[in-house]
């Protein structure tokens, strides 16, 4: 039984509410990573290398090389562990890779999406 209190004098059997999602904590940036130069093989940048999470998301996250503003050398990027490959015989120098990171949420929290721009130094 809900009581009211002040203006809201009386008593009620029933009360309706609704609890929505919570944003979620997730808070990313971007790193500079750096790889040496292979003529033989690609190299790999790992993603504590990569990405400088502050606040940890909820929920599943998932990782998206975005086409748009990211340089071909940097080829691909693990979906699951967001691991960023770079072309074997890659010059040296400094390229970009934007990436889109999501986080799923659950019952308590709503999906996220933040996009990143890494630079990966080849040495």
């Amino acid at each position: 039984q809900v009581a009211g209190k002040g203006n809201y004098a009386g008593t009620s059997a029933n009360a309706t509410y609704k609890i929505v999602k919570a944003a979620n904590p997730m808070n990313v940036a971007a790193k500079t990573a750096s790889v040496k130069y292979s003529k033989k093989k690609a190299s790999t940048v790992k993603a504590a290398q990569a990405y400088n999470f502050k606040k940890a998301a909820v929920g599943k996250v998932t990782y998206k090389r975005v086409a748009k503003g990211s340089s071909k050398v940097l080829t691909k990027v693990n979906a699951k562990t967001g691991a960023i490959t770079v072309k074997k015989g890659a010059k040296k120098g400094v390229y970009k890779v934007k990436v889109k990171i999501s986080a799923k949420g659950n019952a308590n929290y709503k999906a996220a999406a933040k996009t990143v721009t890494i630079k990966v130094r080849v040495k």
